[in-house]
């Protein structure tokens, strides 16, 4: 079951990235600027082990800099160093727990975890920063495809509620609004129309779909 579940995790986290850019980070202040655009020219250019190494820098001049802690976290995301990243993004979420680049990196950290990937901490975090987002962003409806994809998968494994199934076929929903052409939006609209037909009544605790 875990190899079959990293192989789906893989296949929607090439999906999923591919419509999500790292989270633009507030307008820095002129001192922040050099760091900022070289890191990130790097990000751009999937340099992530140098940019690591301008915003470790960054942060020996600014070491409290919630800037340069949340892009350091995100190259650590995309070297696979996940409970490294972690403890970036929780300092800063330790003094601004609203801190809207922190919880986006903190969901999608969560969410490519692998094996670790705890769906309902993902999920938590994307519920947390959603009312946060601009509604007209594509972030905003990138952050319903990943509560939806998050029950989806724990349908398929551990379960869930019969709440649980409509903020899944809510969230998928919003998500195929914004986005009806997505090259997986056949699939999930095929998936919403077959849980709607089988999903239990409300007084069934918890179901799994196979």
């Amino acid at each position: 079951m875990k190899v079959i579940l990293l192989a789906v995790l893989q296949t929607l986290w090439s999906v999923a990235f591919s419509q999500v850019e790292p989270v633009p980070p507030p307008p820095p202040e002129p001192a922040e600027t050099r760091y900022n655009d070289i890191g990130n020219e790097y990000i751009n250019d999937k340099k992530y082990s140098a940019a690591e190494k301008i915003f470790r820098k960054a942060l020996k001049t600014d070491s409290l800099n919630p800037v340069y802690q949340s892009q350091l976290a995100f190259t650590l995301i995309k070297q696979k160093r996940h409970a490294e990243a972690q403890q970036w993004l929780d300092k800063v979420l330790a003094s601004n727990p609203q801190y809207v680049p922190s919880l986006w990196y903190s969901g999608i950290n969560s969410f490519e975890d692998g094996s670790n990937t705890d769906f309902r901490k993902t999920i938590r975090y994307f519920d947390t920063v959603l009312p946060l987002l601009d509604p007209t962003s594509g972030q905003y409806f990138s952050a319903h495809w990943f509560i939806g994809k998050c029950y989806d998968l724990l349908l398929r494994t551990s379960g869930i509620t019969y709440p649980e199934t409509s903020r899944m076929l809510e969230c998928y929903t919003v998500y195929l609004e914004w986005a009806p052409g997505a090259s997986d939006a056949a699939k999930i609209s095929a998936f919403i129309k077959r849980i709607k037909e089988i999903r239990p009544s409300s007084n069934v605790e918890k179901w799994v779909y196979q």
